[in-house]
């Protein structure tokens, strides 16, 4: 009898031991990645290199269970790029052009429009969490992807502190700011992520009048629908600040 009853525990354990497999490892989570590979002023093939450094990172780094789909608003097709390898590699991915880009003066309004974009032609249904990730950025490591499948709520945001370093090796940090929430990357259950993207249709053209950041939007459809979340204290992500002299970001 004991023996038999320690069968059964032991039965017990490896059942849920398999569901918690399941239920953290089954399901296929979607990265949206937002980019624009062109601008008007700067050096694009530079960027484009950045951007195809970012890509191959990504995928050294994402778990087994995630897909990526890119969206471009900055050129109508991958031939109209310059660097061979960036084509090649886009070629093996999934990736959509926007043919158009409403966030020159709002960069945060043409990612919104991205995300819109990619959801109308692709199912996110038939994914668990949809990743929100602006794709100009060196991930060093898998741990945000990995804290998304041990998500226990339906939205992993943050608002982490920057810290600089320019080509003098200063650093100085930049404080989290009030009434926002970053949006280099976040996740949200499927269905809110549909329901986000319907709220930020919804107030696009408002935000675009009113220079409100798609920072701003993601707090305020988190604060005004009432979402619970987890936090991440910091993402493991690299930038490029061309804006402020070629800074390092680690953020």
């Amino acid at each position: 009898m004991i023996y038999k009853s320690a069968i059964e525990r032991l039965k017990g354990v490896i059942l849920q031991g398999f569901k918690y497999i399941i239920n953290n490892n089954n399901y296929m989570n979607l990265i949206f990645c937002s980019a624009t590979f062109h601008i008007q002023t700067g050096d694009n093939m530079l960027r484009e290199n950045e951007y195809l450094h970012c890509i191959i990172q990504l995928l050294r780094v994402i778990p087994s269970n995630f897909e990526i789909i890119i969206c471009d608003n900055s050129v109508s097709k991958i031939d109209d790029l310059y660097n061979l390898e960036l084509k090649n590699v886009l070629k093996n991915l999934n990736i959509c052009f926007l043919d158009r880009n409403i966030g020159v003066n709002n960069i945060g309004m043409g990612e919104l429009d991205e995300l819109i974009y990619v959801s109308e032609k692709y199912d996110f249904l038939k994914y668990d969490k949809i990743v929100y990730f602006t794709l100009r950025k060196f991930v060093t490591n898998p741990w945000i992807f990995e804290q998304v499948n041990k998500m226990t709520k339906i939205a992993l945001i943050s608002n982490p502190p920057f810290l600089h370093l320019n080509s003098k090796y200063m650093f100085h940090y930049n404080p989290p700011a009030p009434n926002l929430y970053n949006d280099m990357f976040f996740a949200l259950d499927k269905n809110v992520m549909l329901d986000y993207v319907q709220y930020s249709k919804s107030r696009i053209q408002y935000n675009l009048h009113n220079v409100i950041g798609s920072e701003q939007n993601l707090f305020y459809f988190i604060r005004d629908n009432h979402i619970d979340f987890d936090t991440l204290p910091y993402f493991g992500l690299i930038r490029i600040d061309y804006k402020s002299n070629n800074d390092i970001q680690l953020i």
